[in-house]
């Protein structure tokens, strides 16, 4: 009987640290991603060279910071868009921790990289 008991204390806790392990796997991680920031009134349109007076207009009329992923297109709200304001307009590398199930993204560091003659819009819009 005491054989028992201490096979399904182990086997219990084998199966407790498999949930704790995959609960981490499931955990966003930081990771650094390329693309342009815009405006919620205008996503992806806004996703180019020569966006920032416009970007800065809808801000002052209430519009929120969004991220445009350069590589997949998809509009980002910022849940720190203090840390994005500044680069309104522009092409950056974000790094952050994006929630794809909520479209979320927390920055935690930018840099401006050089724009491209190709802006995310092309070709989507039409």
């Amino acid at each position: 009987m005491r054989k028992i008991v201490t096979i399904c204390c182990m086997l219990f806790m084998m199966m407790m640290m498999v949930g704790l392990t995959s609960a981490d796997s499931k955990t966003a991680k930081e990771k650094w991603v390329k693309g342009w920031v815009s405006d919620s009134k205008c996503g992806l349109k806004g996703a180019r060279a020569g966006h920032e007076a416009c970007g800065k207009k809808c801000l002052a009329a209430g519009e929120h910071v969004v991220f445009v992923t350069e590589h997949d297109k998809k509009v980002l709200n910022v849940d720190n868009e203090d840390a994005l304001k500044d680069s309104m307009g522009h092409r950056v590398s974000v790094k952050g921790t994006m929630d794809q199930a909520a479209g979320t993204i927390h920055v935690d560091k930018v840099n401006q990289l050089p724009e491209k003659n190709t802006d995310a819009a092309s070709g989507d819009m039409q």
